[in-house]
């Protein structure tokens, strides 16, 4: 027989309160039954509770967080409440929408060799396993590389091998298709379907590889939709548009940022780069011939995961100096002519949004974090205040007292992105940024942020939103840029991706 078979009935939770933090209710008589052996999405914009239910399900939540739970969550006659997560290992596994949060060692190898020692596996057939299932997923050559030189999307991977070896009988994959390149997220579809298992993901994004799933449901104010399967239904389709899980683009009007000087044929250089060369200790190396940012310009920067896209943008802004070439930036002074701008120039003039919002958060409140930068500008407490007020209503963040720890990681990136609005720098690249928001929610961040700068540049892994926002698009590959993709539509992005790979693969 078959396991796999999970069946929630009527399940209610609601977190306790912290120190500015509320007690809330989260799911309200929550109703759902998958099916051994089955693919079942369940899609919801941000803060609807995704990542709650992923932790309900395997134990984490309310055992280590505490809150109130009723209701019954059966896994093949198992009461998942009354189980401890450990417990769990061969019946139950996650990867978490962040990754970096369930890393538990420094090597790629050892982490996920650790569930496979804690299940006592023979050190051979764990090895076995291991190698074999970096295989599977394309990663062997990440088997022997630190943690901490991985990109966002090989983090995911790693987490991701971790479900393969240990094979448990449910598999739980919160946000797991964002930050993925679109090749690998069909790659990984027919994988995830040929292993037999039963599979839930969770998602603020409609893919296109979802149409290989077996059953899809919304979750929103607490509550989830009926099961829809197959085609969806006009009602179950217009409710993904409206909650902006399903891209409407058709309404979208492209403005340029303020001062913009972005004229077609003619623009004027914000920021370039040339013969710019970057080695990592690893052997991976990055060399840009040549790289232009127009006045006024929106460019996206697509490529799979680990073709150096990070990289090139922290050299942009300064936070990692290059080993060659030069970086030149518009409005910047006294640089001598011929010489380019020094790191800490580069990141006065640019802000960056990294993919992951706690590498820029780490002050205890709300306000404390959007009020840091407009202290070091000299501003003064009454002007400081209004504007923290103005930008928290702004951008959907909660109280001003709230701890950054306490919200979701969808309203770390809102708060992430308004530290640096607030700012106003004259560019900003924005690196994944749309990971954890809905296509909606991405899009009025950035037309929002284009009316306070002067170019903006967007890596991203969501060709429709690329396409869509846009004014150019390049192409990355195997740490070069190789060119402007004149005929940026999603599909020949898709298609450049798939042929972009050479027989040494593209990642770091």
């Amino acid at each position: 027989m078959k396991k796999g078979h999970l069946t929630i009935k009527e399940l209610n939770f609601r977190y306790p309160s912290w120190s500015g933090v509320s007690e809330r209710q989260i799911f309200t008589d929550v109703s759902l039954e998958l099916l051994p052996g089955e693919i079942s999405v369940i899609f919801g914009g941000a803060e609807s509770g995704k990542s709650s239910l992923a932790l309900v399900i395997s134990a984490l939540v309310p055992k280590h967080t505490g809150g109130k739970i009723s209701g019954s969550i059966d896994l093949d006659g198992l009461n998942i409440p009354g189980t401890g997560p450990a417990e769990l290992t061969e019946n139950c596994g996650i990867v978490f929408q962040d990754p970096e949060r369930q890393t538990v060692t420094t090597e790629c190898y050892t982490e996920v060799a650790f569930p496979l020692e804690s299940l006592g596996v023979p050190f051979d057939e764990m090895d076995d396993r291991i190698r074999k299932n970096f295989d599977i997923l394309g990663i062997s050559h990440l088997v022997d590389k630190p943690v901490g030189e991985t990109s966002g999307g090989e983090k995911k991977k790693i987490a991701l091998a971790g479900l393969f070896v240990v094979a448990p009988d449910l598999w739980i994959l919160d946000e797991t298709m964002e930050e993925l390149d679109n090749p690998y997220r069909v790659e990984l579809m027919e994988k995830l379907k040929a292993s037999g298992k039963t599979i839930l993901i969770l998602t603020s994004k409609y893919f296109s590889v979802f149409k290989k799933a077996d059953s899809f449901y919304l979750l929103k104010d607490g509550t989830l939709s009926p099961r829809e399967t197959g085609v969806f239904s006009r009602g179950f389709k217009k409710l993904l548009t409206e909650e902006g899980i399903i891209p409407d683009f058709s309404k979208l009007e492209r403005s340029k940022p303020v001062n913009s000087g972005f004229t077609a044929g003619r623009p004027d250089s914000l920021l370039t780069a040339e013969n710019l060369l970057y080695r990592y200790d690893g052997g991976f190396q990055l060399f840009i011939d040549s790289f232009t940012l127009s006045e006024g310009e929106t460019l996206s920067i697509v490529g799979r995961n680990g073709c150096g896209k990070s990289t090139l943008a922290m050299l942009l802004c300064g936070l990692i100096e290059p080993s060659g070439g030069a970086i030149h930036a518009a409005g910047i002074e006294g640089v001598p002519p011929g010489n380019g701008a020094l790191p800490a120039q580069l990141n006065a003039h640019c802000a960056y949004m990294f993919q992951n919002p706690d590498y820029q958060i780490f002050l205890p409140t709300v306000y404390d974090e959007l009020a840091w930068g407009l202290k070091e500008a000299g501003c003064s407490p009454d002007i400081i205040k209004a504007r923290v007020e103005s930008t928290i209503v702004e951008f959907g963040l909660p109280d001003a007292s709230t701890p950054p720890a306490m919200m979701s990681f969808s309203a770390r990136k809102r708060l992430q992105a308004a530290i640096y609005y607030l700012l106003k720098r004259p560019v900003f690249i924005l690196d994944e940024a749309d990971t954890g928001l809905s296509f909606s929610d991405f899009i009025d961040l950035v037309e929002r942020l284009k009316q306070i700068c002067r170019g903006l540049i967007i890596i991203t892994h969501n060709l429709e939103l690329a396409a869509a926002v846009s004014d150019r698009v390049v192409g990355m590959s195997g740490g070069k840029i190789y060119k402007d993709i004149l005929d940026f539509s999603a599909d020949r992005l898709n298609e450049w991706l798939t042929e972009s790979v050479d027989k040494h693969g593209d990642e770091e």
